[in-house]
C-alpha cells in the first residue's frame, strides 16, 4: 500500500510541542547539573588544601636539610680521619677542605687542615750548602701542586767591576743578567721541568712554594753572571721534595 505525500509529512504542531519538551527537560536537568559541578569543584578544593597542610613546612624541610648535611660531615669526617692513619695525608686534607665548604666555620677544621699541612711541610727534611760562586745549582726535585719549605742563612761577598749605564744594569736575560722581579744580591730560585726553566722568583731568606708543575728547584744569588761571588750560603729543606734524579 502507497503512502501519499501528506500522510508522510510531520504536522508543524507536533514539531514545535517537541522542541517545548526538550527546551524544559534542559532547564530542569541544567540545575542539578551545575551543582553537582560546584560539587566537584569543592571536593578539589578540598583536596588540595588537605595537601597542602599535609605538605612539610620550609623550617621542616631546611631541619632535614641540616640532619642531611650533619650525616654527610660524619662521614667525611670518618674517611678523613681513615686516610690520615693511612698515611695518606693529602687526601685527608682534601676530604676536610670539602667539609670546610659545607661549614665553613665549622669549629676545629681549619686548624686541623693548618696542621696536617705543617706536617706534610716538616717531612724529608735535609740540608745542605749551596757555593754562590757556581751559579745555578740544582737542589732537589718538587712535585706538582705538593708545598715544600726551604730556609737558607749565611752572607757571601761580590766583587764586580765594569761599567754601569745610566738606566741600570741589565735584567732581559736571566742566564747573564740579575733578575727584576727579585731585590739585587738577594737567593733567586726556579723550577725546570723537562730541560725548560721556569720563571725565575724570589726565595730571599726563605719560602713555601707549591709548585705548578714537576720539575727540579734551582736557585743562585740575583747578580750579573759578571760579577765575582764568593762564600757558602747554609741550606734547610723539607716537605714534598726528593734527591735530584740522576740524569740517565
Amino acid at each position: 500500500m502507497l503512502l501519499n505525500k501528506s500522510q508522510t509529512s510531520i504536522h508543524p504542531a507536533y514539531r514545535g510541542a517537541k522542541a517545548l519538551l526538550i527546551l524544559a527537560a534542559f532547564l530542569l536537568l541544567a540545575p542539578a547539573a551545575m551543582a553537582q559541578s560546584r560539587d566537584r569543584d569543592k571536593d578539589r578544593d578540598k583536596d588540595k588544601d588537605k595537601d597542602r597542610k599535609d605538605a612539610p613546612s620550609s623550617q621542616q624541610l631546611e631541619t632535614r636539610i641540616s640532619k642531611a648535611e650533619e650525616q654527610l660531615v660524619q662521614e667525611y669526617l670518618a674517611v678523613a680521619n681513615e686516610f690520615y692513619s693511612q698515611g695518606e695525608k693529602e687526601q685527608s686534607i682534601a676530604v676536610l677542605e670539602r667539609i670546610a665548604r659545607i661549614h665553613p666555620k665549622m669549629d676545629g677544621i681549619a686548624q686541623r687542615i693548618d696542621g696536617i699541612r705543617e706536617e706534610l711541610l716538616q717531612e724529608n727534611g735535609f740540608k745542605t750548602e749551596v757555593d754562590v760562586a757556581k751559579g745555578w745549582t740544582p737542589l732537589f726535585d718538587v712535585e706538582a701542586d705538593k708545598a715544600f719549605r726551604v730556609t737558607i742563612t749565611g752572607d757571601y761577598r761580590l766583587d764586580m767591576t765594569g761599567t754601569v749605564p745610566l738606566t741600570g744594569l741589565p735584567t732581559a736575560d736571566p742566564q747573564k743578567d740579575h733578575v727584576a722581579g727579585a731585590p739585587f744580591g738577594a737567593v733567586i730560585g726556579l723550577i725546570v721541568t723537562d730541560g725548560k726553566p721556569g720563571d725565575p722568583f724570589a726565595v730571599n731568606a726563605g719560602l713555601e712554594h707549591t709548585p705548578k708543575k714537576s720539575g727540579t728547584f734551582f736557585v743562585r744569588v740575583n747578580v750579573p753572571a759578571a760579577a765575582k761571588c764568593k762564600g757558602d750560603l747554609k741550606v734547610q729543606a723539607s716537605g714534598a721534595i726528593r734527591p735530584v734524579a740522576k740524569k740517565k
